[in-house]
């Protein structure tokens, strides 16, 4: 019988070099098993572990082929760090079948339940709306639907642009922004019989935060301001920020209620956009890692992952306290000379530079515990030796994390 095993779904590597190495050590001394993809490039702080603690799980095993295994080793308790979507999905229902298998069918079917109800957006939408909470004015439902065209074309009549979303996508995938009758209508037929959810476009600023559960305790992790719906492209390519200091209280205590009421238990990033009317409107959660925990691994100078499983083996109260320094993540062109990736990794103020990993571009993460700190220092160091500028950017980050944390309306969304 294993007390706790950390199941590592997707490549480790993309969780960045220092933030799986500061999990598998805290692995290794308190003995706990890890099931993992196996990590790509081989050859990293896994390699010291013996079989008994690292056992490499193949990205297309079975949701059946994964509980049996789960089954050999028999943990009381599983901690879940995977991505994108669809693994997740299939560690959810391997957990499932093994918590059947153990006879504690209750408890599997409520920890899949919320799984699958934070990674359905129409879903995650009806859960919001039953809690209170803010989402865009929108529908779910078939695409083919007469009733729900019908309430989509209103929409599009009232606020000039709709997304049209797939409710399983992640990252974007099969999202379009429609803004005449005909784009809709395009949209939605591609769907087919498929549902689909449609909501009004929200000009306003991206937010992200992260929360850490733990039977029914919760720990926010911090805050990423990601740039404004308006400035296109998918925010994993915008500069963020994760601001020093404690998250908003509206966004933080939306973003717990709504991991509670899912019965969601581990890591999950809650999803905003707010608008000039200071409304908070999520716009899906993901329970899993996600691009953003490497940002706050930064600044808080403990992974999501770690924190996960050290909560796992004793508690959030067993949990070392969070730095919460401000830390920044930004995307790097693809064709960077490597000598000056090279120069970044040394440079101060600069915590670490993410190589391409999976097709994905390098990224670099400056300031925070691990840059001691120095965010301005690494932003003048990076315009050196590479020619980015994130100064404007930056500022215009903190510009907003600075209008949020002040904004009354804010405030005012936390007490009610």
């Amino acid at each position: 019988m294993t007390e706790v095993v950390l199941l590592r779904s997707g490549n480790p590597r993309r969780l960045t070099e220092p933030a799986w190495r500061g999990t598998v050590e805290l692995c290794a001394k308190a003995g706990v098993q890890i099931l993992s993809t196996p990590p790509d490039p081989p050859g990293g702080p896994e390699d010291a572990l013996g079989p008994s603690l690292f056992t490499p799980v193949p990205e297309n095993a079975t949701a059946s082929e994964l509980a049996a295994l789960l089954a050999e080793h028999g943990p009381e308790h599983i901690v879940h760090c995977a991505d994108p979507d669809a693994l997740v999905r299939r560690d959810a229902e391997a957990a499932r079948r093994y918590g059947h298998a153990r006879g504690r069918a209750d408890d599997a079917e409520r920890t899949a339940a919320a799984f699958a109800t934070l990674l359905h957006k129409g879903r995650t939408r009806d859960l919001c709306e039953r809690l209170a909470i803010d989402v865009a004015d929108g529908v779910w439902g078939p695409a083919s639907d007469a009733l729900l065209r019908r309430r989509a074309s209103e929409l599009l009549g009232r606020y000039g642009r709709v997304l049209v979303k797939d409710p399983e996508g992640w990252a974007s995938r099969g999202q379009s922004q429609t803004a005449t009758p005909h784009e809709l209508d395009a949209a939605l037929d591609a769907y087919g019989e498929h549902p689909v959810v449609v909501e009004a476009f929200v000009a306003g600023e991206e937010i992200s935060v992260e929360v850490l559960t733990h039977h029914g305790q919760h720990l926010v992790l911090g805050w990423a301001v990601k740039g404004g719906t308006e400035e296109g492209g998918h925010p994993l390519h915008r500069l963020r920020l994760a601001p020093a200091g404690p998250v908003p209280a509206a966004l933080a205590d939306r973003a717990v209620r709504l991991c509670a009421a899912a019965g969601h238990e581990g890591i999950a990033e809650v999803e905003f956009v707010v608008g000039a009317d200071g409304r908070a409107c999520v716009l899906e959660c993901n329970p899993r890692v996600s691009a953003i925990s490497r940002v706050f691994a930064v600044g808080n100078g403990f992974s999501s992952t770690e924190l996960a499983v050290r909560a796992a083996l004793g508690g959030l109260a067993s949990l070392p306290e969070v730095a919460r320094a401000e830390a920044v993540d930004r995307a790097l062109p693809a064709d960077l000379p490597p000598e000056a990736l090279a120069s970044l990794v040394t440079a101060p103020g600069v915590a670490w530079v993410h190589p391409v990993t999976d097709g994905f571009q390098p990224r670099v993460l400056l300031g925070g515990v691990a840059g001691g700190g120095r965010t301005d220092e690494a932003v003048r160091q990076v315009a050196a030796l590479t020619g980015i500028d994130l100064t404007e950017s930056l500022e215009q980050r903190r510009a907003t994390a600075r209008a949020l944390l002040s904004d009354h309306r804010i405030a005012d969304l936390a007490r009610r």
